[in-house]
C-alpha cells in the first residue's frame, strides 16, 4: 500500500484512518485512554432514588489494537440495583464506546453501569477494552445508601490519565508519576497533586523546574560542646525540584543565649524527600546578641539529616537556603 498524506481534498478517509490519525496528535505514553477535562464525568448521588447522575464528557477511547477515537456523550442517569442481604458489593461505572459489526467505532458513546458480585471483599466488575472507567459505587449489604469514588484519573486504573494540552498528559496519583520510558522524550506530565510539569528527557527521565509542595522537617533536640541538652523548637520545611532542595524555616533554641560551638543535626529530611548523594552546605542567618550572632552553616546530609553549625551565642535561626542538585550532590 502506498503511503498517503492525511486529508487531503478528494480523498476518502474511514473510522479507522481517523482513529489512527487521534493517535498520532496524543503523545499518550502508556495511557490507553485520556480525558479532555477534569470538569466532566462529574458523578453526583441520589441516595432516595438510587441514581447517579454522570455529567456529559469527551474521552479518548483507545482501541484493542491500535488508533483511538475521541468521543463524546452527554449526561445521563443510571440506576444502582438494590444491594445484597449477605454481601457487599463494588460497581463500576464506564463509559463504552458502541462499535458496528464492521467494527467502526462511530456507533456512539454510552454511559452505563456494571454489577458487581457480593462478597465479603468486593472487587469492581473488569473494565470492558472499548471502555473508561468513571467511578466505583460501593454498596453495603442490607442498606438503602452507597458512596461514589471517582476513579478517572486517580491511580486506579493506570492506563487512563488527563490531556490537558496536545502532547500533554496529567494524573493525579498522590504524587507518583508514569514510567518515563513508555513517553517519547519530550513529552509532558503534569502532576496535579502536586502543580509540577514534568519533561521526557532523551535520557529516559522525568525532569522539572517547578518546586513540589512543602513538606514539614522532623526537628531534634541535641547537646551543645558543653554538653548541655538544647531543645529545638519552630518550624522547618524543605520542597524540592529535580535542579535544587530549598530548605526554609525559624527554630527557637532554649536555653536562649547558649553557644552551640559545634556542628549538630537539628532536625531530618521527610521520608518522601530525596536525600543528596553527598553531604551538600549553605548558610543560615541567626539572631544578634550583645555578643554575637550572624551567620551559621547549614547543610543537607547524605543520611537525610539536617546539620547546622555556629560559634558563640545563638538565639533564633533563620533558615532559606537553596541547595543545587548538581553531579556532585544527586
Amino acid at each position: 500500500m502506498a503511503g498517503f498524506a492525511w486529508f487531503q481534498e478528494g480523498t476518502t478517509y474511514g473510522a479507522a484512518d481517523m482513529a489512527n490519525w487521534n493517535a498520532l496528535l496524543s503523545s499518550r505514553g502508556p495511557a490507553k485512554h485520556l480525558f479532555a477535562s477534569t470538569n466532566e464525568f462529574l458523578l453526583n448521588s441520589d441516595q432516595t432514588a438510587r441514581t447517579v447522575d454522570v455529567g456529559s464528557g469527551n474521552a479518548l477511547v483507545g482501541h484493542p489494537i491500535n488508533g483511538a477515537t475521541w468521543a463524546w456523550t452527554p449526561g445521563v442517569t443510571v440506576a444502582v440495583p438494590t444491594p445484597s442481604n449477605v454481601n457487599p458489593r463494588r460497581d463500576l461505572i464506564i463509559a463504552r464506546l458502541r462499535s458496528t459489526a464492521n467494527g467502526d467505532p462511530a456507533n456512539g458513546f454510552e454511559v452505563e453501569l456494571l454489577e458487581g458480585t457480593p462478597a465479603a471483599s468486593p472487587s469492581a466488575p473488569a473494565r470492558p477494552d472499548n471502555a473508561v472507567a468513571l467511578g466505583w459505587v460501593d454498596v453495603p449489604k442490607s442498606t438503602t445508601t452507597f458512596t461514589i469514588t471517582p476513579v478517572r484519573i486517580t491511580g486506579q486504573y493506570q492506563d487512563q490519565m488527563l490531556s490537558p494540552a496536545p502532547g500533554t498528559v496529567a494524573v493525579d496519583w498522590a504524587g507518583q508519576l508514569p514510567l518515563p520510558d513508555q513517553f517519547r522524550p519530550g513529552a509532558a506530565c503534569v502532576d496535579l497533586s502536586t502543580g509540577q510539569r514534568w519533561v521526557r528527557t532523551k535520557a529516559g527521565e522525568w525532569f522539572t523546574t517547578d518546586p513540589g509542595p512543602w513538606k514539614a522537617c522532623t526537628l531534634q533536640n541535641f547537646t551543645n560542646a558543653a554538653n548541655a541538652t538544647i531543645t529545638v523548637t519552630g518550624w522547618l520545611y524543605v520542597r524540592e525540584s529535580s535542579t535544587c532542595w530549598e530548605l526554609s524555616g525559624t527554630l527557637t533554641f532554649a536555653p536562649g543565649n547558649t553557644a552551640i560551638n559545634k556542628l549538630v543535626n537539628l532536625g531530618a529530611l521527610p521520608a518522601s524527600a530525596t536525600k543528596p548523594r553527598n553531604n551538600t552546605y549553605g548558610t543560615a542567618g541567626s539572631s544578634y546578641t550583645s555578643t554575637s550572632g550572624g551567620t551559621a552553616r547549614v547543610g543537607l546530609m547524605s543520611s537525610g539529616a539536617i546539620e547546622f553549625g555556629s560559634i558563640g551565642v545563638t538565639g533564633n535561626a533563620y533558615i532559606n537556603e537553596s541547595f543545587s542538585k548538581s553531579p556532585v550532590s544527586t
